[in-house]
């Protein structure tokens, strides 16, 4: 059975994958990974840097998986960023190895900025959320609660803090994966934001577009997504030249 772990963008957590689980065919077993601070993990200090998630991200996913698996990985906006982390970590361990990378909603990591900069002083919550809002992953109702406001703030500023860390120390990371982007057609990346995927993996690129937006999985795009991926994963391996 194929394995299909699953990375979470900034300041969610496994739920947004509910309805593509759903959707996924049986003899691929979905592994919803969260980084502490969320979901089952909610006890759990929220960590900062790409080290940090990398390595807690591949040592759950080893232990979830075991060493032997047809593993292929789905990270959606910072869950790409981490995926290529972990797809690369993984070949340095020797097994599970990435056989698919499946890079969601974010643009090619060698052409992304930090979010802040280091010398900033920390950004205002309203700064915070700000940046958040500008991909359409935050629920605006939700935040009138004071406390769903406060919670979603902290952790957005630790998975900011990641993705900053990921672009500062980690951007140039190349996986022995196959590389397949996957983008809403309404979302902020285009054809030019997302080609550069390419410096990453040593073999041919693949984009797929879906209707919807940043969080198309959650919506229309879900559907011919989790069809794709099934796709994706049953064809034979494709050489590395």
């Amino acid at each position: 059975m194929a394995v299909l772990a699953l990375f979470h963008h900034a300041g969610g957590s496994a739920a947004v994958f509910r309805r593509l689980i759903r959707l996924l065919p049986d003899h691929i077993r979905p592994v919803a990974i969260e980084l502490p601070g969320r979901g089952r993990r909610w006890r759990e200090p929220t960590l900062h840097t790409a080290d940090e998630a990398v390595r807690d991200l591949t040592e759950l996913l080893v232990r979830e998986a075991g060493a032997e698996t047809d593993l292929s990985i789905f990270g959606h906006s910072m869950g790409a960023y981490l995926g290529l982390g972990v797809a690369a970590a993984l070949e340095r361990r020797g097994g599970p190895r990435c056989r698919v990378l499946f890079a969601s909603a974010n643009l090619a990591p060698r052409l992304a900025s930090p979010l802040f900069a280091e010398d900033e002083v920390p950004a205002s919550d309203e700064e915070v959320l700000r940046r958040a809002a500008r991909y359409g992953a935050m629920d605006a109702g939700s935040l009138r609660d004071p406390h769903i406001a406060a919670r979603a703030v902290s952790l957005l500023r630790a998975d900011f803090d990641i993705c900053d860390s990921f672009v500062r120390t980690r951007s140039r990371t190349v996986t022995e994966s196959r590389v397949v982007v996957c983008r809403g057609r309404q979302d902020a990346f285009g054809d030019e934001h997302t080609a550069p995927w390419q410096w990453s993996s040593v073999q041919p690129l693949t984009t797929l577009t879906f209707p919807g937006g940043h969080l198309y999985l959650e919506s229309a795009g879900a559907e011919p997504l989790a069809a794709k991926i099934e796709s994706v994963i049953t064809e034979p391996a494709r050489s590395r030249t």
